[in-house]
């Protein structure tokens, strides 16, 4: 058995799977509800219509979809960590470098399947609620591509977080104290900032366009490798108290 489909059965044990799902569904409804709600408050905005659809209705889609990747990366790691099972495992002929590449897949996978959902959901109150000819796909799609990658930065942070904390709580702490981080960062203009996986997250939101910033892209998948690659060297490297 791989061990990629032993890390899918683990998660469907912990929640991840669903939590995700959920995340998703709702970051759907939530768009749906909030722009029937404010449908002509928004559409008198001076700005594209599809611009209006993207930047007024995504700021909360982030913090769900920021919520989501914090709780799920918290219990991902969870069963290992019980009983002391990682340290068990360096006396097993197990990689648990395998683990952690296979939970990023998967959590990967599923960030990238939330985003779907959502951004079908936008869609279709482009198709539909839009005034005609005006809802343009291609920047719907180019813009869920963005808020991807900037999610990233996060996801990729919170699990080598959690797969070096034992305490899940502790995991929690880190996560809820980098989204005020963001918060209070994601305003500021200098470049340093950047290097908060917290405020990268939270740039497609605080933008008042949906032009894609080059810059951020680039830091995204910059952070995003370094992570990666520092969470499996610990994992190789660094054994467990």
């Amino acid at each position: 058995m791989s061990s990629l489909t032993i890390e899918l059965k683990k998660c469907k044990r912990s929640g991840v799977i669903p939590i995700m799902l959920a995340v998703g569904v709702l970051g759907g409804l939530y768009a749906l509800v909030n722009f029937v709600i404010r449908k002509e408050t928004l559409l008198s905005l001076p700005l594209p219509p599809t611009v209006i659809l993207l930047t007024q209705i995504y700021g909360m889609i982030m913090v769900l979809n920021m919520f989501g990747i914090i709780v799920a990366t918290c219990i991902i790691y969870h069963i290992e960590h019980s009983g002391a099972a990682m340290k068990k495992m360096y006396m097993l002929p197990i990689n648990v470098s395998n683990i952690y590449t296979s939970k990023l897949v998967i959590l990967t996978v599923l960030l990238l399947f939330c985003i779907a959902l959502q951004n079908i959901a936008l869609a279709g109150i482009g198709a539909t609620n839009l005034p005609n000819g005006t809802f343009e796909l291609s920047t719907l799609f180019r813009f869920s591509m963005y808020s991807f990658i900037t999610s990233m930065p996060v996801l990729s942070f919170m699990l080598g977080v959690s797969s070096r904390c034992q305490n899940m709580w502790m995991t929690l702490g880190i996560g809820v104290a980098g989204f005020f981080s963001g918060m209070t960062m994601a305003m500021g203009e200098h470049q340093l900032l950047l290097i908060n996986p917290f405020v990268l997250i939270m740039k497609p939101a605080m933008s008042a366009t949906v032009a894609l910033d080059p810059t951020v892209i680039v830091m995204s998948l910059i952070e995003t490798i370094i992570f990666v690659t520092i969470g499996q060297l610990l994992l190789k490297h660094v054994r467990y108290e």
